[in-house]
């Protein structure tokens, strides 16, 4: 990310501020700990430079262990963006997603101000201030550089959101992370609390998170360098991803595929251990005519509506869903390919 360009688009974000009150900030839905710290960054930067009013929102849930923490922990002020009355004519500012994702709650007609997001481009944004950097590994790092071209003093509660943020969204610099984003961390660490970072990565787990990784070690399936995990219905939607990342840990596997579902949607969860595999563009084809999805080449997450499908109809589209895997890697569209990872289960789909 050029420092002139940085510069430039602070140029246009003032002039598109100009007699602006207050904003909503709203991230997609389910947020994760980069879109909760580059919410709080803005909050900040708007409050502070531009004295403008905002308030943190979100669709969906908190639902993982760790995001959970680190907005109780930190005292994050943001709030279920169905609890609040909204005026018609707010002005948004879109946060670690954009307006044609599809992967947020945005109100219908609702007037989009500002776009700040690291995911590759959707569709052309007109009209609307955006600053959109797919080169970077994280949207923190983005707002980090804002704070910093406004020349505010980041103190330790700051440095911890956006700290944990970078770790948490590229695996501790390991996936996806580029030059700004180990600079950005190299200059935030040293005002962070290390304590409270410990205390957010390794928080108190819920029985439920137990009973969800036995139901998944017993419903995860590999073939090759595959493994597939089916965790059928889910209280926390954050769980597919969590067990996505978790089973591509799995010996000598570079593709881990994980759905699930609740009332409303399926979820898959894709990860790859190569660095140019264009999750991004493969979970896009798994889903074409039945959904949306989207990712960067290593992590990607998509959704099929499901509401008021039987349970057996939406088994046949995640078993339409993990054929499709298996073809757009080469092999032959066959589930009884799946292995079981504990070796006492039979094949995939085989009598018990």
């Amino acid at each position: 990310m050029a420092i002139d360009e940085l510069k430039d688009k602070f140029a246009e974000l003032s002039l598109t501020l100009q007699g602006i009150k207050s904003v909503i900030l709203l991230c997609h839905d389910n947020p994760d700990p980069d879109a909760l710290a580059s919410m709080l960054a803005l909050r900040y930067l708007l409050s502070r430079h531009f004295h403008i009013r905002s308030t943190l929102t979100y669709g969906g849930e908190i639902g993982r262990a760790e995001n959970k923490a680190m907005a109780r922990v930190l005292a994050i002020p943001v709030h279920s963006l169905e609890s609040l009355r909204l005026h018609k004519r707010a002005n948004f500012a879109l946060v670690d997603t954009q307006p044609a994702a599809r992967n947020h709650s945005l109100p219908e007609g609702a007037k989009v101000l500002l776009v700040f997001d690291h995911h590759p481009p959707k569709k052309p944004l007109r009209g609307v201030f955006n600053h959109i950097c797919p080169e970077l590994g994280a949207t923190s790092t983005l707002m980090f550089e804002y704070l910093r071209e406004a020349k505010l003093e980041i103190d330790w509660h700051m440095a911890t959101a956006l700290a944990y943020a970078l770790i948490s969204e590229t695996q501790d610099l390991g996936r996806e992370a580029r030059r700004e984003d180990i600079q950005a961390y190299q200059k935030l660490i040293p005002k962070a609390r290390l304590r409270i970072l410990s205390s957010i990565k390794y928080p108190i787990l819920e029985h439920d998170y137990f009973q969800t990784l036995s139901r998944a070690l017993n419903q995860t399936y590999y073939y090759k360098n595959i493994v597939v995990t089916r965790l059928g219905r889910v209280n926390s939607t954050d769980m597919i991803h969590q067990m996505a990342d978790l089973f591509l840990r799995f010996e000598r596997r570079s593709w881990s595929l994980c759905i699930g579902w609740n009332s409303d949607f399926i979820l898959l969860s894709m990860r790859s251990a190569n660095t140019r595999a264009r999750c991004g563009r493969m979970i896009q084809k798994l889903v074409k005519g039945k959904g949306s999805a989207g990712g960067h080449d290593m992590v990607a997450g998509g959704k099929v509506n499901c509401q008021g499908l039987a349970e057996k109809e939406k088994v046949r589209i995640e078993e339409l869903l993990i054929t499709r895997f298996l073809s757009a890697l080469g092999h032959e569209r066959n589930l009884q390919l799946l292995v079981p990872i504990i070796d006492q289960k039979p094949p995939y789909g085989s009598p018990s």
